[in-house]
Order: structure tokens, then C-alpha cells, then sequence
């Protein structure tokens, strides 16, 4: 995931009525891997969720499926129908539009549905784009947390580089550090630099650094 998006109700310069709509974005990768053009999540409040794919060719959706579960889903049930369409696109779900809700209608109604998924506790971040850019990022930084906190168990991978690709990666989390700074990105890199032979800086420490950084985290 790269984004959230939402809008409505509201009318376009023609004067049409519009609904209550919201997407989710992936990442070009996951494009790629399907078709080549727009991919994404789409929830419309007359027909709930819908993965959409687009050719390289065709910026308009060229493939839609539908999960069929109901306006307003589980989310597990939409992250299973997403795990299903990168297995089998043509297998999952449906290509026919379902109706729960008529275009326009019942707003209030549609509100008391989706207090549910209101946060229960006041959020740092209070607009829904800033709020999941940080969540996204703590997300990714536990991940590369727990991946990174060795045991002994851990079996020992051998992947050789060329040099110019170890670079291109040691810039690329440079620049990670510089868009967003993180003990993390500083941490990796210096151990990998050492790995490579340079002078070993802060990586004698690394492993130390980071169970202090978690000893932090879970420090209330």
C-alpha cells in the first residue's frame, strides 16, 4: 500500500450526483504485476469494495473484480480477497457490480455503518492521509526491527554482490535517512558497510543499539 484516498457526496462541474467513494493505492510493483497501468482498492458506498486493474495502454479499468461481501466488510475478508486475486485474478471474486445501497440515499444511515472504524483514541495525526503515512512508516520500521534483532537460530545467507550494488543500497538508505531519519537506516547501513570492509563505525554497537531502541519502545 502507498496511499488512502476518499471523497464525497458531491457533484462533478456537470451537475451529477455523486457518492461517497475511497481507494486504496499500491505500489508499482504490485502494478506491474498486473497489467502494468492503475491498480488499486476501490470502495464505492452503493457497492463496497472492488479491485481494479488498468493496461499499460488503457488508463480506464479494463478489469474490475468484486469480492461480493458486502458493503462494509471484515477486513480480513478483503485482505484474503486481495491475497486470492494475486494468486488467480480471474478466480477471484466477481466481475458483476453488486447493489447494497441506493446512489444518494440514506447518509446518516451510511455514517452509523462506519463509526465502527472511527479510532477509539484521540490520533496524533487527526487527516486520515497524514495518519496512515504514519502508521505506514511504523509499520515498516517494526518489520525492519524484528528482522533485524539476529538469534542464533538464524541461519547464514550467502548473497554476493557487485560492488556498485552494495553502493547503489548504501544510497539508497542515505537517502531514506535524509527523506525520514531513523536509528534504523543509520544502524543497517553501517553494518553493512563493515561487512564490506570499511571502517566499522557505529557497527560494534549495532546489535546493542537496537535491543536499547526496543527497550525504549516497549518502555511506557
Amino acid at each position: 500500500m502507498t496511499g488512502i484516498q476518499s471523497c464525497g457526496p458531491w457533484r462533478d462541474t456537470d451537475g451529477a450526483y455523486l457518492d461517497v467513494e475511497a481507494a486504496i493505492s499500491f505500489t508499482q510493483a504490485f502494478q506491474d504485476q498486473h497489467g502494468g497501468g492503475d491498480c488499486g482498492l476501490h470502495w464505492a458506498a452503493t457497492s463496497g469494495w472492488c479491485l481494479y486493474t488498468a493496461d499499460k495502454e488503457d488508463r480506464y479499468l479494463s478489469g474490475v473484480r468484486w469480492p461480493g461481501s458486502g458493503l462494509l466488510p471484515e477486513p480480513r475478508l478483503i485482505a484474503a480477497f486481495v491475497d486470492a486475486f494475486r494468486l488467480d485474478p480471474a478466480k477471484s471474486g466477481s466481475s458483476e457490480q453488486p447493489s447494497y445501497r441506493q446512489e444518494g440515499q440514506d447518509f446518516p444511515m451510511l455514517l452509523d455503518s462506519l463509526a465502527p472504524y472511527l479510532p477509539g483514541q484521540p490520533c496524533l495525526f487527526e487527516e486520515p492521509q497524514i495518519r496512515f503515512a504514519d502508521l505506514h512508516r511504523r509499520a515498516y520500521e517494526n518489520r525492519v526491527r524484528r528482522a533485524l534483532v539476529s538469534r542464533a537460530a538464524d541461519p547464514l545467507t550467502h548473497l554476493y554482490l557487485r560492488q556498485g550494488e552494495l553502493t547503489a543500497l548504501l544510497h539508497l538508505l542515505e537517502y531514506a535517512e535524509s527523506s525520514n531519519p531513523s536509528a534504523l537506516n543509520r544502524l543497517l547501513a553501517a553494518d553493512l558497510g563493515a561487512r564490506a570492509g570499511r571502517p566499522p563505525e557505529a557497527a560494534e554497537t549495532y546489535k546493542g543499539a537496537l535491543q536499547e531502541a526496543n527497550h525504549r519502545r516497549q518502555t511506557p
